[in-house]
């Protein structure tokens, strides 16, 4: 199975936060599993701990080389998910540009998302969501 995590996800999982579900914590563990996170999630970390909104247990560049140390790749942002961005539908109570960028990742290489964020649900006609 291909995953590509939530930011939420990717945080728990490196606090091995009980908030993870007991299954997204098993699909990650899985070694038969590729696991992904995208860019897109460590930019909104850095926006979202400079403008206060979140704070971590370690410093961000802590958590960038514990997700690979986990095996969990990380995707470059690429011209594939701009233009798949264009295929996420907006949905009138779902802006985030984030979410909306992983999402475009997911359609495009066709990964299924890890994630609690009861917004995603309204895509899963072109998504996997999992949690």
């Amino acid at each position: 199975m291909e995953l590509l995590l939530d930011t939420h996800a990717l945080i728990w999982f490196a606090e091995a936060n009980a908030a993870l579900s007991a299954k997204a914590k098993f699909l990650i563990e899985d070694p038969q599993n590729d696991k992904y996170v995208s860019m897109v999630s460590f930019y909104e970390l850095a926006i979202k701990i400079k403008i206060g909104k979140i704070s971590l247990n370690e410093s961000l560049e802590s958590y960038f080389f514990k997700t690979i140390s986990n095996g969990i790749a990380v995707l470059p942002l690429s011209e594939k998910h701009l233009f798949e961005y264009n295929n996420v539908p907006l949905m009138p109570n779902h802006k985030d540009p984030f979410d909306r960028l992983i999402i475009a990742t997911a359609m495009h290489r066709d990964l299924s998302i890890i994630t609690v964020d009861a917004h995603f649900t309204s895509y899963t006609n072109i998504v996997n969501i999992i949690w």
